[in-house]
């Protein structure tokens, strides 16, 4: 089964067209990584598959509903759990507090035991007291992953997950990413790391300037060879640029 489903997406800020026709599926019980750098419209496609943002045009369906209508938005956000690219938290909250009000709000899966679980393992028990506000960058980025795993049901979506995270970190993510993936969910992964995101996913798919501009297994993108071809991707948009 199809989780997320995007055919000829497009998504417009007044004139600026950050996606541009793109056309994606994930199945259940993969993770797609999606590559690319800045502006190249991630981050937009990944608050669109939330339901953060509306798209302009085109199909998206997320576990089963139509995005464009509000209804089947509204049962989609349900099911998702979505981390975003920056903000997402309360400063003045500490991790239990962004725990319990995800609970009263959508739920959690498997209640206080699994969230417990989850803080324990994403390194966040000796701070669980304290204000999200005087985290670290990285120690935000990883309580923001663990409340998007604890809410997702059918969708996980992860917007720069790694970002200034340490190898511990980074570890629990991956992990936390592909338990998803086996528990059926679909999983959609977004960064600049290359490397790291291959190792991450099942597939790959390189987005410049809004488009799709190759995909292909997580093997097409691993080690020198993968780098070679992600830098040859670039390259020729340079080249087509100064054309």
């Amino acid at each position: 089964m199809t989780g997320v489903e995007l055919e000829e997406v497009s998504i417009r800020y007044g004139d600026v067209v950050a996606v541009d026709r793109l056309s994606l599926q994930v199945e259940n019980g993969r993770v797609l990584g999606m590559l690319g750098g800045n502006g190249a419209g991630k981050s937009s496609t990944l608050r669109a598959i939330g339901g953060v943002n509306a798209h302009s045009s085109g199909r998206l369906m997320v576990a089963g509903f139509d995005m464009s209508s509000p209804d089947g938005a509204d049962a989609a956000r349900a099911l998702v759990g979505y981390c975003p690219d920056i903000g997402g938290l309360i400063a003045q909250a500490t991790p239990d507090e962004h725990v319990d009000l995800l609970g009263s709000l959508r739920g959690s899966r498997g209640g206080r035991a699994v969230s417990d679980e989850l803080i324990e393992r994403f390194g966040l028990s000796a701070v669980r007291d304290r204000p999200a506000g005087t985290f670290s960058h990285g120690m935000q980025r990883r309580l923001s992953v663990l409340l998007a795993v604890l809410s997702a049901r059918d969708v996980l979506v992860l917007d720069e997950p790694f970002d200034g995270v340490d190898p511990t970190g980074v570890e629990v993510t991956v992990s936390a990413i592909r338990e998803a993936a086996r528990a059926g969910m679909a999983v959609v992964v977004s960064t600049h790391l290359q490397q790291l995101l291959t190792s991450a996913s099942d597939e790959i798919a390189v987005l410049i300037k809004g488009r799709l501009a190759a995909q292909g297994s997580s093997q097409d993108f691993s080690g020198s060879d993968g780098e070679r071809r992600y830098a040859d991707l670039l390259q020729s948009v340079v080249v087509e640029a100064v054309a």
